[in-house]
């Protein structure tokens, strides 16, 4: 904190200290005591020197110190499936992020499933992280939306939220307190004080869980998680918790709603794909190059709008690795794919065969489509004209052969896809 923010909020506090007792204080203690004025300045000042001095120490060195009190408070679970795609999650989104952000190989993050049953997740100082066992439970270890809860923690991470939010939230009383007792073990207390607020206290704001949200699109995405991940899981957190402040919902009740997560994820799918896939919110309708493709059928464990974002993620996919000329076809997992990227699952689906049909229909539509747009496009131009878009044609599928004949490697998807964003 800057020692000008550092005054401000000093002052602040010490005037209203003043103007909160004023109204029960004698008229002659009403003038102004300048030395009484500047005293409670100083030590409130003091006091956020103390507490910054003591959340570095809890950033940095004292984070693993800081993590055992966290595992203290919520316990350590230890359910074999949920520990196993924690750390699978939390691999590949750590790669991710490293792609871009180097500052995680310096402090990766320590991370444990904890106890609780609730629909939630933290990151706190430090780069400590947790994920309760509800939401495993809950997303049915469903490890693409999972992969979004946890990107978007650390999201937070990254952004140093952790830190910003306490400073803010943390309350000035819990803050004196700590402050007087001065004992040897500050760090320990202070991490205590923390450790009881997790879960309750609003540490992020709005433009925070904003800018999480929208990390996480990018740190999933890159690390190979399906692109309708996002909105799949709020479509989820939206059905389970409707209009009630309950559960995971409940901790961000002053922040972006779950339908507006929802349609943000939703319209990234479709720039995702080059505008060609996208979702019915109302009835989860999938359209894919402006033609109507599938609504999937409600199951016992998603409705049709989870699921068909989850397919449209699949099918933005499509799109967005070149792959719509590929074969459709049905795998012997009974998986429908184009090419090599996996579409849906047929099992349950009556209709498979009209299903793969239809797909395979627009999808060669697209193609003649193009093809007539370049026929026509060749008959108006003169012979040399003609011979020097062909040129260039086989140019640039000649530099598209070369750049196909190998898979591209998790960097190089990274930075198509930045470059993507950032094209005019």
């Amino acid at each position: 904190m800057k020692k000008s923010a550092l005054l401000r909020t000093a002052t602040s506090a010490a005037l209203c200290l003043t103007l909160t007792t004023g109204a029960v204080m004698p008229k002659q203690a009403l003038a102004w005591d300048w030395l009484s004025a500047g005293l409670a300045v100083f030590q409130v000042g003091a006091e956020y020197a103390y507490l910054n001095k003591q959340i570095s120490h809890l950033d940095n060195k004292g984070r693993d110190e800081y993590m055992d009190q966290i595992k203290g408070k919520y316990g350590v679970n230890t359910d074999p499936t949920a520990n196993a795609m924690l750390a699978r999650i939390m691999t590949r989104l750590s790669d991710a992020v490293a792609l871009t952000d180097d500052s995680i190989v310096k402090k990766p993050y320590n991370y444990f499933v904890n106890n609780d049953q609730s629909f939630n997740a933290f990151c706190t100082l430090g780069h400590n992280m947790s994920v309760n066992i509800g939401a495993f439970t809950k997303l049915n270890y469903n490890e693409d939306e999972l992969a979004f809860v946890i990107a978007h923690e650390m999201g937070h991470g990254q952004k140093n939220h952790p830190a910003a939010g306490v400073k803010r939230a943390l309350p000035l009383s819990i803050l004196s307190a700590l402050y007087a007792s001065q004992n040897r073990n500050s760090a320990s207390s202070v991490g205590a004080a923390l450790v009881s607020t997790i879960g309750t206290a609003k540490w992020v704001t709005k433009p925070m869980e904003s800018q999480a949200d929208n990390l996480a699109f990018d740190y999933a995405t890159a690390a190979g998680y399906n692109v309708g991940g996002g909105a799949a899981l709020w479509q989820h957190v939206l059905e389970k918790n409707g209009s009630k402040s309950s559960g995971f919902a409940e901790l961000f009740n002053d922040h972006p709603t779950s339908v507006s997560r929802r349609d943000n994820y939703s319209k990234k799918i479709t720039q995702w794909s080059g505008n060609k896939v996208k979702v019915n919110a109302e009835d989860g309708q999938i359209t894919v190059a402006g033609k109507s493709f599938y609504t999937p059928a409600k199951t016992s464990t998603m409705s049709p709008q989870e699921q068909a974002y989850l397919i449209a993620g699949n099918l933005a996919a499509v799109y967005h690795d070149g792959r719509q000329h590929e074969p459709v076809w049905t795998n012997s997992a009974n998986i429908l794919m184009v090419g090599e990227q996996p579409v849906m699952s047929f099992d349950g689906v009556t209709d498979s065969g009209a299903v793969q049909t239809r797909l395979r229909d627009i999808l060669s539509s697209s193609k003649s489509a193009l093809g007539t747009t370049d026929s026509k496009a060749a008959t108006v131009g003169d012979d040399t004209d003609i011979a020097k878009d062909k040129s260039k044609k086989a140019s640039r599928a000649d530099k598209n052969a070369d750049a196909t004949s190998k898979p591209l490697t998790m960097r190089q998807k990274v930075e198509a896809y930045y470059a993507e964003q950032n094209r005019p």
